[in-house]
C-alpha cells in the first residue's frame, strides 16, 4: 500500500443505558436502550494534538475516531483475530495510533488512513497500560504478566524490557522530557524507572489499595496517581515525597487528567462522577452531573473549552466545561455503526446505527429508527458541536408507531402470470393520537412514486384504521416487497416485507440501461483523480458485453471528465425514460463528493463534476437530492447505483459514501458504495483502478461466480467484492449496502 493514492484527502434489552440522565424525564420512565452484545464499555480516551479527532477504545473490539465538529465517527481500528481493546495512545503528530488488547499485542496503525502498520505479541497477558514516548519514536506497554517493555513505534522492534516486581501494572506513564517511566501496581506501589536502559530510579510510595491512574504535569514537575483507597495523591518528582493528598468523599478516581493552567485536575471515578479540583487547595472547584454508569477515563479539551469522558456504559460524553451543561453522547457499536444525540433526542447515525437503539417506557420498547423524520438532525449535532445550539426540555412523551400489516402478498408466494401486475393489501392501525396519514411501498428497495403505482383503493377508512389495495408491476423472478405506514406526527410503523417469485411465460429478457460517470480533473480546488474516468468506461464495457445474454438489449451511456457534468447526467436520466419495469437501470459513478448546509440549515450532499469550486458548488455540483428528484421518474423494475464518490478534503466538509448511500437508498434502490463511514477509498496504478472498481470488474468477469453456474447474481459479487476491497486495502477500506435486508437476491451478468 506504499505506492496507493486514496480518493480523497485527509433489548430488546437486557441492559438499559442511562445515557441522557439530563435529558429524559425521570419520573415518565423514559430512557434508552442498547441491543445487548453491539456495544460495550469505553475503556480508554485520546484527544488529537489539533482537538478535531477523538480515539476511543473498549469492549467491542474496536478502537474509532470521532469527529469533534460532526459527531461522526470517522473509521473503526479492529485487530484481528478480534478481541478487546484496552489502551491507545497517539504520537505528537497524531499520525501513529498505538492500541493494547486483551490477548497481550500491540498493534500500530495509521491515525488518519486506519492502514495498519504492524501487530506484535507485547505481553503474555493483557495490555493494562500504554504510553507513546514524547519523541513520538517509541512506545512503552505494561501487562498483567509484570513486565513493562518498550517498543520502536514504527515498526514494532522491541528496545526495552523492564521486570516491575510489583503485583500487576495498572498504569504507565512517561515524564514530558521522555527520561522516566512510571508504574503504578495492583499492591499499590509507584515506581520509577530510567527510560533509557531500564534501571530503577526509585519508589514513590504506595497507595493502601491498588493504585490505579497515573498522570504527569506538563512540566515534569509532578505526577499524580490515584488508588482504591480513595485518594489521589500529588509527588514531587523533584524531592521524591509526597506534595499533597486529595481524600475522595467516596469512590476512587479511575482517570486523572489536568488542564492546560494545570490548575484544575479532572477526577473520573468508577460511580460515574466526575469532579473538577482545585488541587492545590484540595477543593472541588465543580461537580459534573452523575453518568449513572462508571467513568473510565475522562480528559479536557482545551481546543473547544469541553470536557470528554467515556464510560462503562458504552458512551463517549462530551461535556461544556464552563457549566457541565452534557451536549452530545457518542455510541459506537462493533460493527462499526455509530449514533451521537442529544439529550433533548436530536441525532445523526452511520447507516443503520439508529437501529440497535430503542426508547424505552416502562416495558414497552421503541425503535428508535421509526422516529428518524422527527429527531434525525446531522445539522442539530453541528450545532450542538460548534456551541450555537444548547440542548434543553426534555422528552416527556413517546408518540406510539403506528402498526402495519401486509395482508397481500404473503411472504414465499411464488405467482405465475404474464401481466406481472401484483395486488398489495396493506392494513395499517394508529397506536396514538396521530392518525395513520399515508403509506409507503418499496419494490426492489425502491420506494414507489405515484406515477408507479398503477392503481390504489382505500378499503377502510377509520379514525384509527387504514385499509389500502394497490396493483403494481413487478419483475419476472424475485421480488421484494415492503410496506410501512406513517402517522400525522411523522412517526414509522415496523416495515413490512415479503419476498415473492414471479414465474412468466414471456420469453424476452430485460433491458440493462447503463449510465457511467467518473471525473479526474478537479485541481486547484480539489486534488486530482487517477482513475475516476477510467473506472466508469471500463465499467461501461463490462455491463455492454451483456447485450444478447442476459439482457436483450444494453443501452448505455458514458460521462468523464468535462462531459460529466450535472446537465448532462439529467439528460442522460431523461434519454432513458422508456425504461420499463421489467428493466434494470445500473448507474456508477466515481469521483469527489461534499457536503453544504443550505440556508435552512439542512445537509446537503453533492456530487463534483470536473472543475466544480467551493464557489461554484451550488451552482454547478450535483446534489443528490436533486438527482433522486429525477429518478422518480424512470419506472425501472431494479436500480442499482455503484457509489465511487469519496469525500475530498476535510473530513467535516466531506460527503462520505455510506451518508450519501443512506440518503439516497429509499429512492433509488441498490446502493452500493466502496467504503464505510469516512473511509478513503483508494486507486493505485498496480490495480489500474480504484480498489472497488477493479474488485467489480474481476467479480463480474467470473471470480465471483462462486457456485460455478456461468452467472453472477448480485449476492455473489457484493461478497466478492467487499472481501476483495478489504483484502486489497489491509482492512482499510470496507465496502458496504445500507438496508441490505431490502433487496431479493437476482442474477446480475452471465460470465462468458
Amino acid at each position: 500500500m506504499t505506492t496507493a493514492k486514496h480518493r480523497c484527502l485527509p433489548l430488546l434489552v437486557a441492559c438499559v443505558l442511562a445515557f441522557l440522565p439530563t435529558g429524559l424525564c425521570a419520573q415518565e420512565g423514559i430512557s434508552l436502550s442498547l441491543e445487548e452484545g453491539k456495544s460495550g464499555a469505553v475503556w480508554d480516551l485520546v484527544l488529537a494534538p489539533d482537538g478535531k479527532t477523538l480515539f476511543s477504545c473498549g469492549r467491542d473490539s474496536t478502537a474509532k475516531s470521532w469527529d469533534l465538529r460532526t459527531g461522526e465517527s470517522i473509521r473503526s481500528f479492529r485487530p484481528e483475530p478480534s478481541t478487546l481493546i484496552t489502551a491507545l495512545d497517539l504520537d505528537y503528530t497524531g499520525t501513529f495510533l498505538a492500541l493494547g488488547d486483551m490477548q497481550g499485542r500491540l498493534s500500530v496503525w495509521n491515525a488518519r488512513s486506519g492502514v495498519q502498520y504492524y501487530t506484535a505479541p507485547a505481553h503474555g497477558q493483557y495490555i493494562t497500560g500504554l504510553a507513546v514516548m514524547p519523541d513520538g519514536k517509541r512506545v512503552v506497554t505494561a501487562g498483567r504478566d509484570d513486565r513493562v517493555r518498550v517498543w520502536q513505534l514504527d515498526d514494532g522492534v522491541p528496545l526495552l524490557e523492564i521486570e516491575a516486581n510489583m503485583l500487576w501494572v495498572q498504569a504507565v506513564a512517561v515524564t514530558p522530557d521522555g527520561t522516566l517511566i512510571a508504574a503504578a501496581g495492583q499492591d499499590g506501589r509507584i515506581a520509577l524507572w530510567q527510560a533509557t536502559d531500564g534501571a530503577p530510579a526509585g519508589e514513590l510510595g504506595r497507595h493502601s489499595r491498588f493504585a490505579r491512574a497515573l498522570h504527569f504535569s506538563a512540566d515534569g514537575r509532578y505526577l499524580f496517581s490515584s488508588g482504591a483507597d480513595g485518594r489521589v495523591k500529588v509527588w514531587d518528582m523533584e524531592t521524591r515525597a509526597l506534595y499533597r493528598e486529595i481524600a475522595l468523599d467516596q469512590g476512587y478516581a479511575h482517570s486523572l487528567d489536568l488542564n492546560r493552567s494545570e490548575e484544575k485536575l479532572l477526577i473520573g471515578r468508577m460511580d460515574g462522577t466526575m469532579e473538577i479540583w482545585d488541587w492545590r487547595r484540595r477543593l472541588v472547584h465543580r461537580k459534573l452531573p452523575a453518568a449513572s454508569y462508571g467513568t473510565m477515563r475522562a480528559v479536557f479539551d482545551e481546543h473547544a473549552g469541553r470536557i470528554l469522558s467515556g464510560h462503562t456504559s458504552g458512551a463517549v460524553k462530551i461535556w461544556r466545561g464552563e457549566d457541565a451543561t452534557l451536549l452530545l453522547d457518542m455510541v459506537g457499536f462493533s460493527d462499526g455503526q455509530w449514533l451521537s444525540f442529544t439529550p433533548d433526542g436530536y441525532y445523526d447515525c452511520s447507516a443503520y446505527g439508529d437501529r440497535y437503539v430503542r426508547w424505552r417506557r416502562g416495558q414497552e420498547l421503541y425503535p428508535l429508527e421509526r422516529y428518524a423524520d422527527l429527531y434525525k438532525r446531522p445539522s442539530v449535532i453541528e450545532d450542538v458541536l460548534r456551541g450555537s445550539y444548547t440542548p434543553e426540555g426534555s422528552i416527556t412523551r413517546i408518540i406510539d408507531p403506528p402498526t402495519a400489516g401486509l395482508l397481500a402478498p404473503r411472504d414465499g408466494q411464488l405467482f405465475a402470470f404474464g401481466s406481472e401486475k401484483l395486488e398489495i393489501i396493506v392494513e395499517a392501525e394508529a397506536r396514538d393520537h396521530a392518525r395513520v396519514e399515508r403509506m409507503q411501498l418499496l419494490r426492489n428497495g425502491r420506494q414507489l412514486s405515484a406515477e408507479q403505482i398503477l392503481s390504489q383503493e382505500v378499503l377502510v377508512r377509520e379514525d384509527t384504521l387504514l385499509r389500502m389495495r394497490y396493483r403494481i408491476a413487478v419483475l419476472p423472478g424475485r421480488n421484494s416487497i415492503e410496506a410501512v405506514a406513517m402517522n400525522a406526527a411523522r412517526v414509522r410503523s415496523a416495515p413490512q416485507r415479503a419476498e415473492i417469485t414471479v414465474e412468466t411465460d414471456r420469453q424476452e429478457n430485460p433491458s440493462l440501461y447503463v449510465l457511467a460517470v467518473g471525473s479526474d480533473s478537479y485541481a486547484p480546488a480539489f486534488p486530482d483523480l487517477q482513475f475516476a474516468s477510467v473506472d466508469a468506461a471500463s465499467i461501461a464495457d463490462e455491463f455492454a458485453r451483456q447485450e444478447g445474454g442476459m439482457y436483450s438489449r444494453v443501452y448505455v451511456k458514458t460521462l468523464t471528465n468535462r462531459d460529466a457534468t450535472k446537465e448532462n447526467v439529467f439528460a442522460a436520466l431523461q434519454a432513458f425514460g422508456d425504461i420499463g419495469p421489467q428493466d434494470v437501470l445500473l448507474l456508477f459513478f466515481s469521483g469527489h463528493g461534499v457536503r453544504e448546509r443550505d440556508a435552512k440549515g439542512r445537509m446537503r450532499y453533492y456530487y463534483l463534476p470536473a472543475g466544480v469550486t467551493r464557489s461554484t458548488l451550488r451552482e454547478r455540483g450535483m446534489a443528490w437530492s436533486d438527482f433522486a428528484g429525477q429518478m422518480a421518474g424512470l419506472n425501472a423494475g431494479r436500480v442499482i447505483l455503484l457509489l465511487d464518490a469519496c469525500h475530498s478534503g476535510d473530513v467535516s466538509e466531506g460527503a462520505s459514501n455510506e451518508k450519501v448511500a443512506s440518503t439516497l437508498a429509499g429512492d433509488v434502490g441498490i446502493v452500493f458504495t466502496s467504503s464505510s463511514g469516512n473511509e478513503f477509498s483508494y486507486e493505485d496504478r498496480s490495480w489500474g483502478h480504484g480498489a472497488f472498481t477493479r474488485a467489480l470488474l474481476d467479480g463480474l468477469r467470473g471470480k465471483a461466480d462462486f457456485t460455478g453456474d456461468s452467472v453472477v447474481d448480485w449476492s455473489e459479487l457484493q461478497l466478492y467484492v467487499s472481501n476483495t476491497v478489504r483484502s486489497m486495502t489491509k482492512g482499510s477500506q470496507n465496502p458496504m449496502v445500507p438496508r441490505l435486508e431490502q433487496f431479493a437476491n437476482f442474477e446480475l451478468v452471465r460470465v462468458p
